[in-house]
């Protein structure tokens, strides 16, 4: 099973598919953020979805003045922990699917030693997370040690982005 799975990963007709689905949701993402009313309908659901599906943090800037910031941030948190979980499985799966390049050498030294509290802190960043959810998969972390800090991170960061544009815009 798993050598169909790297065959699928490293097809060209999937990384074009997930190319094309990549610009969908940017597109779709831009949309929202400049005309915000025609997705309010689909409330909290529609915001875990769109950032399970890979949107951005793009989207608390418009949807702060519409919701709640808590639940926005918690939405948002837990669909981005969904979408940033497939670079843990594949990181899991080993070196097979994504060659472990040098540059991952820090990031992996921080997660061998600090585990769930370094997964925590590089999820308060806006940094490509994909690569710190690789080497925990990769190094074997479990996924509720992993899934859990990347959730409470990204809820943290989310909460303090939306008080922020909540309070400058509520001025």
């Amino acid at each position: 099973m798993n050598q169909k799975v790297v065959r699928i990963l490293q097809s060209k007709t999937f990384k074009r598919t997930m190319f094309i689905t990549g610009i969908l949701i940017l597109l779709l993402t831009g949309f929202i953020v400049v005309s915000p009313e025609t997705f309010l309908r689909f409330g909290y659901p529609g915001i875990f979805v769109i950032c399970a599906l890979g949107g951005s943090s793009l989207l608390l800037i418009p949807l702060t003045q519409y919701f709640n910031v808590f639940g926005l941030a918690f939405a948002a948190a837990s669909g981005m922990a969904v979408n940033d979980s497939i670079a843990w499985i594949i990181g899991s799966s080993g070196t097979a699917i994504v060659e472990r390049p040098a540059k991952l050498k820090k990031i992996e030294h921080t997660v061998e030693r600090y585990g769930m509290v370094a997964i925590f802190f590089w999820s308060l960043i806006p940094f490509p997370y994909d690569l710190v959810g690789f080497v925990a998969g990769y190094l074997g972390l479990s996924y509720p040690r992993y899934v859990i800090p990347t959730f409470l991170g990204k809820f943290v960061r989310f909460s303090l982005i939306g008080l922020g544009l909540a309070s400058a815009v509520f001025k």
